[in-house]
Formats: structure tokens, sequence, C-alpha cells
């Protein structure tokens, strides 16, 4: 599951410390000696960092500590100084041009998403930066990049002697063709980027939400101390059943999500859906929730996980779940989350709503989407067609937004606060919609955080508050 995930980052992770220990090696000069006590054991303990990331999928990262992510553009800049060191003793090469030009790109980008982790409401130029950066982290890290990880990259020093040897050579050319297509990979995206900022200009705005429309902030730990009607909660299916309280005092929504574990290693289809069976019911036992997301999305990252992708085969494991949820908390209705609008996602869900219907709440996850695709306005056409799916149905599942979210590192805080209003905006005002759950109250597992690392609320989470505070109205103004 790691390797499928992060399978081409974590190899640039490796060539890049390879090289850059080789070049390490070389340095035998006195003068030179600091590449090996300082810029080195940065890079080491940087790649510890992205790693360590990559196998806790719900705890906060490391990386969003502002701290912690200021040491990347310290490590860009001592990457830069032995760049320019070696250059003047030794002379310009050609293979050094890209070398240098990736290291001044990561260096502004890293350094821009640092200020923004620690709380600067970067202006849409600065913003721009940051979005390129989280492009690069799409195409050489993780397809989930935008929303669900970090993948930062470490620089690149340059050799300071000749090559000895064919592969010696090879490496060289190699390892500059590498810090090319980061050069221009971040040139080439930074006007798409500076696009997809402007979409969310237009985002639609409220003042007050209707008296009518839920909504909940999903947390991934225990505490009912969060605004909204409805408290939502995300757990992986082996966390243990809580012994004792406190317990929650609104409704609770409880959604499962896959164990740790299997980041590392990812059971046979059998065993990972009987694991997540098990969960649902000793999970829904425990903390009898009003509703229960029993698999994380059937068209998305479910179907990776559990090997299930037909209607009928998510049809039966629903079935099941019920089956064993209603044994220990019968008053527990099942809702489902679809990540696509295609129709084997349309299949998807008319199965599950075919009569007698497993689910009682279902609805999209609502994230911006590309700037060809219209940005964040990509969520008026997800209720479109969920709007249009269940119109004709004669008993519909409830239609809930049940994640929606923009990522602050890779968009700004400006922009996630921008499409976090327009999501209760448009939810707002539609009246299918019956209630919002906004993904999530801070950055664990993923970068969709209302609130930073040390707790302060982004602008995304003051401007909820003040939404949540706000006397309801029976409909929009």
């Amino acid at each position: 599951m790691l390797a499928a995930l992060h399978g081409v980052f974590l190899v640039y992770l490796l060539v890049a410390l390879a090289w850059n220990a080789s070049v390490c090696g070389a340095a035998v000069a006195s003068r030179e000696r600091w590449e090996r006590w300082a810029v080195l054991p940065l890079q080491i303990a940087l790649v510890g960092v992205l790693l360590v990331d990559r196998a806790r999928p719900h705890a906060p990262p490391l990386l969003a500590w502002p701290w912690v992510a200021g040491l990347f553009p310290l490590a860009c800049a001592l990457a830069l100084a032995q760049n320019v060191h070696a250059i003047l003793e030794r002379g310009a090469r050609l293979t050094d041009i890209p070398i240098l030009l990736a290291n001044v790109g990561l260096l502004l980008c890293s350094a821009l998403g640092a200020a923004e982790l620690a709380g600067a409401a970067l202006p849409p130029g600065a913003a721009a930066l940051l979005h390129d950066h989280a492009l690069l982290q799409h195409l050489l890290g993780n397809r989930l990049a935008l929303w669900s990880s970090l993948s930062w990259h470490v620089p690149l020093l340059v050799r300071r002697d000749d090559a000895r040897s064919v592969p010696g050579l090879l490496a060289g050319v190699f390892m500059a063709a590498v810090a090319g297509f980061l050069a221009v990979m971040l040139a080439a995206f930074l006007g798409t980027a500076r696009a997809a900022l402007d979409t969310f200009a237009a985002e639609p705005r409220v003042a007050a939400l209707r008296a009518d429309l839920r909504v909940a902030v999903l947390r991934d730990s225990r505490a009912w101390d969060g605004p909204g009607q409805l408290e939502a909660l995300r757990l992986p299916a082996d966390t243990p059943a809580p012994g004792t309280g406190p317990w929650p005092s609104r409704p609770l929504l409880l959604e499962l999500d896959a164990p740790d574990a299997w980041r590392l290693h990812l059971p046979v289809p059998d065993a990972a859906a009987a694991q997540m069976l098990d969960g649902a019911q000793a999970l829904a036992d425990a903390w009898q929730p009003d509703w229960l997301l029993p698999f994380p999305d059937p068209d998305g990252r479910g179907a990776l996980l559990l090997g299930v992708r037909s209607p009928a085969g998510w049809r039966a494991l629903f079935d099941l779940a019920a089956e064993r949820v209603a044994r220990v908390s019968p008053r527990t209705r099942l809702a489902v989350r679809l990540a696509e609008t295609g129709e084997r996602s349309h299949a998807l869900l008319l199965a599950l709503a075919a009569d007698p219907a497993v689910v009682a709440v279902a609805g999209p996850r609502l994230l911006p989407g590309p700037a060809a695709a219209g940005g964040p306005a990509l969520a008026d056409a997800t209720l479109d067609t969920w709007e249009r799916w269940l119109a004709p149905l004669q008993a519909p599942p409830e239609l809930w937004i049940l994640a929606a979210g923009c990522s602050a590192p890779a968009y700004g805080e400006v922009a996630q606060a921008r499409y976090v209003e327009g999501c209760l905006a448009r939810a707002n005002g539609r009246q299918a919609v019956k209630a919002v759950i906004l993904d999530a109250w801070s950055d664990a597992g993923h970068t969709l955080g209302l609130h930073r690392a040390g707790g302060a609320p982004r602008l995304a989470g003051r401007r909820v508050l003040e939404l949540l505070a706000a006397p309801r109205t029976e409909a929009d103004r």
C-alpha cells in the first residue's frame, strides 16, 4: 500500500539522498566538511520526517509543524550555498544549471509553505506558488497530494570532483535531468496555479445558514467541544472501544477508515473486508452512533483497499454491515460517501438505494477541481449530479455533503476560507441538502484542517465559527 501510494515519491527521496551522500563523501578538504556535518544530516532528518508521515496516516503530519517545515527552506539554502561554493572553486558545468534552478524553486516554494503553516495569510501571488508546489507534489509525490499529504522534496547538491567512471558520469547526467524536470515543472505549472487561484474569487458567500441545515466538523480524536449541530468522528476500524466517557451530547456521525497498519501491509480482500466489518460492529456497539460510514469511499479508496468493484459486491458488504450493526446498535443508520460522479458511481448508488435501501444517508466529497473544470465551482456540478440521481428514486436516502474541504498548504488560507464558505453557501441554497460535514477540524492524515497543528484557527475556521454563531434563517438571504 505504501509503495502504491507513494512509490514515485519514495524513489525520489532515496535517489536524492544517495546522490547527496556520494557528493558529501567526496568532500575531503577541511573547508568542505561542513557538507558532511550540516547539509547531509539535515537532509537525512528531513527524509525521516517525510517517511514517518507516510506511515502515520491518521496522525497530524510532522511537516505541519512550522518549525519542522522551516527546516526545508534552510536545507535548500544550505544546498544553494554548497552549489555556489563548488562552482566558484572548480568552475561551472552545464549540469550545474538545472540543479541550481531546481533548488531556487524549492527554496521559494518551501519558504512560502513554511510561512503558510506558521499562520501567514499569503496574498494571491504568493499563494499561487503554494499551489504550484502542490502540483509538483501531485506529479512527483502522490496523486492525492493536493489534500492528503505534504510531499516536499529535498534539494540536490552538485559534484565537486570529476566523474571517474562511466556509471559516475551517467549518474551526474541523470541527477541533472531530475533537477531539470523539477525546475521545468515549477515554471510550467505557475500559470496553471495562478488561474486556479483566480477561480476562488467567484465563490458564493452566505450571511446566515438556514435553520434546518445541520453542520459538523469532522474530527480524528475524541473531543466534543467543536461547533455545529452534530458530532462527526473518523476512526480507524481497529480502534479499541472506549471503556469510559465522556460521550457526545449531540447526534454522532462515525466514519470508519482503514487501520494504520494497512499502509505498510494491505491484507487480502476477504481479510480486509472482515476487519472492516468487525470494526463497524465493535465501534457501533461502543459508540451507539446515529449514522455510520462503515467503509471508505466505495468508488475510490474503498475499491482499492477491499478489492470490491461491482455494485453487487458492495451491496452484499453493506448488507452484512447493516445486519451486524443492527445487532448491537439498532438506532444506527448506515451512510455512504462517493468520490466520483460517473456512471459507475451512479450504478453503485442505485444498488445501495434499491428496495430495501441499505443506506439512509448518501452524498459526495467536495474538493476544488482543476481550473479547466471551474476550480471550486466543480462543487456545483457535483451537487447538480447528485440531485439528478436522487430525483427518480421513490425513497431516496437523505443527501448530505459528507466531506467538504480545501487544503490550505496547497491553495493558501484565503482560498481555503472562500471555498469552505462557498460549500456552506451552496448547501444553504439547496433544500435537498440536509447536512454538511466539513473536513476537518485539524490536519490529521491530510491537509484540510480548519485549525493548524498548534491549535490556532485558520481563516476558514474563524469564518465557520462566525457562521455557526450567527442567527439562523428559514431561507438564505
